[in-house]
């Protein structure tokens, strides 16, 4: 991931991410298991093309840790969400972004995602591979720079 401070690449530091993603018709709803620990659960649903902005939003917070909400400071500068124009924040019940998809074709669509002030966040573009086992997604942040490149893997 592009790390603004140093300004340069450096490895994505989030742990593990399970993502669950079922299409249906024009409709995706997503999920995803981020982290470790804490492990913070996320999703939305949208229509693909729908000009309609839905909240990608926080369902669930896991930690073993005592002090969940110091459990996730920690997290949030890990993965630095808390600067560089790419803060988040992980509070259930809240949307950690509002999201629109959009369909290209069976294997590449895009997401958009903006804040609740209504400032462009990122753009992902998700490329499924030919034999359906992994996809890449590149993510630009609002400046248009690649700071992401992810590569996931059917389980």
């Amino acid at each position: 991931m592009w790390d603004t401070e140093l300004g340069r690449y450096v490895p994505e530091t989030v742990g593990e991410e399970i993502i669950t993603i079922r299409t249906c018709g024009d409709t995706q709803d997503y999920e995803v298991l981020y982290g470790d620990d804490p492990m913070i659960t996320m999703g939305y649903t949208t229509v693909f093309d729908d000009p309609t902005w839905v909240p990608y939003l926080v369902r669930a917070i896991n930690t073993e840790q005592a002090d969940a909400s110091a459990a996730v400071a920690q997290f949030r500068d890990r993965v630095k969400a808390d600067r560089g124009g790419a803060e988040r924040n992980f509070e259930v019940g809240r949307p950690y972004g509002w999201v629109r998809t959009a369909y290209v074709d069976d294997r590449t669509h895009y997401r958009l995602q903006k804040d609740d002030n209504g400032r462009a966040q990122y753009v992902m573009m998700r490329r499924l591979a030919t034999n359906a086992e992994s996809y890449v997604a590149t993510l630009l942040d609002r400046d248009g720079i690649v700071y992401r490149i992810r590569r996931f893997v059917r389980a």
